[in-house]
């Protein structure tokens, strides 16, 4: 018995120095302002994405899984737009905290990932939410150029969080993520083929409303809604015929120019026909949401979201500022 206490207390001290020299205790985060208790860590910080360039970095929030966060996955993060921040779903979608009603504080997403995995957030491409540059033409970047800077991420992230390059790695995304994720799993992958050292887990993709391709998604909902009997087949067989002219190449081509008039005004006949209002009363939001309600008080709903980001992001720079001594912030506000 007494030899078994001194294997327990030695294997106590090996995983209390595991802890400590896996994470860079710089960027612990202590508490975030109105955050309630938890029993997990948060980290933030700046990762350098080039070594020849002084000033070129991409920022990220990282939260530890609720329970044995080293026996857990790692999920990965980005947020579409492209150019919205990965930190604003990070309090408002998948994250362990949502910011509370009146926009005071932070309270607990019971709902978050981290109940099963690690959650790193990172904001991308340059010029979203805090990630910066101080050369002015990183911040025209397109989707080959953004890959690369997050591989580069990827690799260095993992030098600062060595124990996590062995679990099991899941990339996630909204969105523009829909070329993100992907993109950047190809990355990943590819360099396993490079590489001789340790090689990225990858284990899986997972796209919430993702930007795959032009010519197929402005197109999908259609079929979804005839699918689901919320348009009549005549119309649906007339949009099918009308609207066949996209610029599948040109992902940031606006509708008004791809498709005819006759088409946008077959397609907004077919949303008015599925959620059986008419223009007057027409409401964007439900898109995301076709079996719910329409929002009420619309134009309130939206006036406090706003409230919300703006109290978030000023308490985050306050925070930021004050406690981790960062000097330069750039917030984008997506």
């Amino acid at each position: 018995m007494e030899f078994r206490g001194v294997i327990f207390v030695s294997f106590l001290i090996f995983q209390l120095r595991v802890n400590s020299n896996a994470f860079p205790m710089n960027d612990l985060i202590s508490k975030l302002p109105g955050q309630p208790d938890v029993n997990f860590r948060q980290f933030a910080g700046y990762i350098d994405v080039d070594e020849n360039v002084v000033g070129r970095s991409l920022f990220y929030y990282f939260v530890e899984a609720e329970k044995d966060p080293l026996t857990q996955p790692l999920t990965v993060w980005l947020t579409g737009g492209p150019g919205c921040s990965s930190v604003g779903d990070a309090f408002g979608s998948v994250g362990p905290f949502i910011v509370t009603k009146d926009a005071h504080g932070l309270q607990t997403n019971f709902l978050s990932w981290s109940k099963v995995s690690n959650l790193l957030f990172i904001d991308s491409p340059i010029g979203s939410g805090w990630s910066y540059s101080n050369t002015s033409s990183d911040y025209n970047n397109g989707d080959d150029t953004t890959n690369k800077i997050l591989l580069t991420f990827m690799q260095k992230w993992y030098e600062k969080y060595p124990v996590f390059k062995s679990k099991d790695l899941y990339l996630a995304g909204s969105s523009f993520a829909g070329h993100y994720v992907p993109n950047l799993a190809n990355a990943l992958l590819d360099d396993n083929k490079q590489s001789k050292q340790s090689k990225f887990n990858l284990k899986g993709l997972v796209l919430g409303n993702p930007m795959l391709r032009k010519k197929l998604d402005d197109i999908a909902k259609i079929d979804f809604f005839f699918s689901r009997e919320m348009i009549n087949s005549s119309l649906y067989n007339e949009i099918k015929k009308e609207c066949n002219a996209i610029d599948e190449n040109n992902y940031f081509s606006s509708i008004k120019t791809t498709w005819s008039a006759k088409c946008k005004n077959l397609v907004f006949e077919a949303d008015l026909a599925a959620f059986k209002t008419d223009a007057h009363n027409y409401s964007p939001q439900k898109l995301f949401d076709v079996f719910r309600p329409p929002c009420a008080e619309t134009e309130k709903d939206l006036n406090l979201i706003k409230q919300v980001f703006i109290y978030f992001f000023t308490f985050l720079l306050l925070y930021f500022n004050s406690e981790l001594q960062i000097t330069y912030v750039r917030i984008e506000s997506n």
